[in-house]
């Protein structure tokens, strides 16, 4: 008895097989091949070029170079911080260039580029401490002039007490902020209660003045020390988001995955020591 489900045992023959259709089933994926290449080319290129302009806009950030100024040093650390979006956005363009085009091995480029991805992660570590070091010296420098800018009232004020003739006295009026240079004469009242006068004068405006600073320097620390530590998480985010992307070979776990310990898969494993063999090769 014939058998159901096979069509030759009830007598038929196969059909020939059409050679148009394996024409048009060739045809179909070369044109699918050519739109892949047509996508992945240009996301290549558009991510070198974000790589380029970051490099050429931290470049014109530190020149010209003043090692150890903390001013230089922030100024360099807010440009790369401010810009990080550009390499990672372009390092994600290559990488998906690089899969779209399904070679079977990672090209060059892209593992050099992973390669320079776990340098970039551990300066952004670096950087930390770095850009904290100098946040708190522009923390000093600020405070210091706030400082200064009272600093000929003080003077004034000590000049006053310690006078005790018209002549230091006319001295300390002369150092007195605002006070003409060549004031000179003689006084109408004794020395001591022109010097309380002008004591009474001066020294509500210097304790006003103390009272000022003191609330500036301290909005100063505030904002100082919110802004370094709003930059240190920066900076680390920029470390992890470098660290999932660079390793050192192909194949090879991320630093990102050795730094947590990511487990590998025996296929994972398999393709690296067939890798490995490739090389020695």
């Amino acid at each position: 008895m014939p058998r159901s489900g096979n069509p030759d045992d009830y007598g038929r023959s196969p059909e020939p097989e059409d050679p148009n259709f394996r024409g048009q089933e060739s045809s179909r994926r070369s044109g699918v091949g050519r739109r892949i290449q047509d996508l992945a080319d240009p996301l290549k290129w558009i991510g070198i070029s974000l790589l380029g302009t970051y490099v050429a806009t931290a470049v014109a950030a530190a020149l010209p170079v003043k090692l150890m100024d903390p001013i230089w040093i922030n100024r360099i650390c807010g440009s790369i911080r401010g810009g990080v979006s550009f390499p990672l956005i372009a390092m994600a363009l290559i990488m998906i260039g690089a899969y779209l085009q399904r070679t079977g091995k990672e090209p060059p480029m892209v593992t050099n580029f992973r390669r320079l991805c776990s340098w970039a992660a551990l300066g952004f570590l670096l950087m930390i401490p770095l850009q904290s070091w100098a946040g708190q010296k522009l923390i000093n420098l600020a405070v210091q002039n706030q400082q200064a800018r009272i600093q000929p009232a003080q003077t004034a004020l000590r000049a006053v007490y310690a006078a005790t003739n018209a002549e230091e006295l006319l001295n300390a009026i002369r150092i007195i902020p605002g006070a003409p240079p060549k004031i000179g004469g003689r006084f109408d009242e004794p020395v001591p209660k022109v010097r309380e006068r002008l004591i009474s004068e001066i020294e509500p405006q210097v304790l006003k003045q103390k009272e000022q600073l003191k609330q500036v320097t301290g909005e100063i620390r505030r904002d100082s020390i919110i802004n370094i530590v709003k930059d240190g998480f920066v900076a680390l985010f920029s470390a992890l988001a470098f660290s999932a992307i660079g390793r050192s070979k192909p194949n090879k776990p991320t630093f990102l995955q050795r730094l947590f310990g990511t487990p590998r898969t025996p296929e994972m494993e398999e393709l690296a020591n067939l890798f490995d063999e490739s090389e020695q090769i």
